[in-house]
């Protein structure tokens, strides 16, 4: 069972939410625990961890983007999904490494589509992959990948906390790996994972490491705009 948290001033879309969310449980043969708030102030004062977590961006008191980074802290594996009729809030969202973003009013085919996304997402983030050096093995958690760079004998492996050289080439990893929405190329030599990417222009591409935040000019003008689409994509974008 997921633990949903919803979020919201507007208690009318609190209720749509809702029941959206409960159809789905219904259609697909799900289990939710949804819990509902109308102010984000609770969260610092009976913390709960949550699986996923939609929560409007512009609320009195603790607006979303505070309710957001607290529920990070709680659990940084909660996918976040942030509602919002204010585009101009993209780029502090950005650090919070949010999932989706839904505009208002709700399209519901849309909200449908990005919800069951984030329940496919939230099954892999616990995936793992096994690398091999000599006489070591290690298991790593796809999710903590920062991006994969390619070596004259393989490739090297970048994590929040630790890098591996590897024999094996990106294009093998990214096989393996098998999720073509988070690993995208942003440079012939380099496969960039969108779930820890914070911010990026032409030059270079910023991620959210275990502690800091690391800066990588990793990027290439003729991969931007095909790079750049990616994460939009990823991100759901806004309409």
């Amino acid at each position: 069972m997921l633990n949903i948290l919803l979020c919201d001033d507007n208690k009318e879309i609190l209720e749509k939410v809702n029941s959206l969310i409960l159809a789905l449980q219904k259609n697909y043969k799900m289990q939710f625990n949804i819990d509902m708030h109308t102010c984000g102030d609770f969260v610092f004062k009976n913390p709960h961890s949550y699986d996923i977590a939609i929560v409007d961006i512009q609320m009195p008191a603790v607006n979303g983007l505070e309710v957001s980074e607290r529920l990070k802290q709680i659990n940084p594996d909660i996918i976040i999904m942030i509602l919002t009729s204010y585009p101009a809030y993209l780029d502090s969202a950005m650090k919070i490494q949010v999932f989706r973003y839904l505009s208002k009013p709700i399209d519901e085919e849309r909200f449908n589509r990005n919800f069951l996304e984030a329940v496919e997402h939230y099954k892999k983030i616990s995936k793992s992959i096994i690398i091999e050096k000599y006489d070591e093995i290690f298991t790593v958690k796809t999710k903590d990948i920062l991006y994969i760079e390619n070596r004259k004998h393989g490739s090297l492996v970048v994590t929040k906390t630790k890098s591996y050289e590897t024999n094996k080439k990106p294009a093998e990893w990214y096989e393996i790996i098998n999720q073509p929405n988070c690993f995208v190329q942003s440079h012939k030599s380099y496969i960039v994972n969108l779930q820890n990417v914070i911010n990026f222009d032409k030059s270079a591409i910023t991620f959210q490491g275990e502690d800091k935040t690391i800066t990588e000019h990793i990027i290439s003008q003729r991969k931007y705009t095909e790079f750049r689409k990616a994460f939009f994509d990823f991100a759901g974008g806004i309409v």
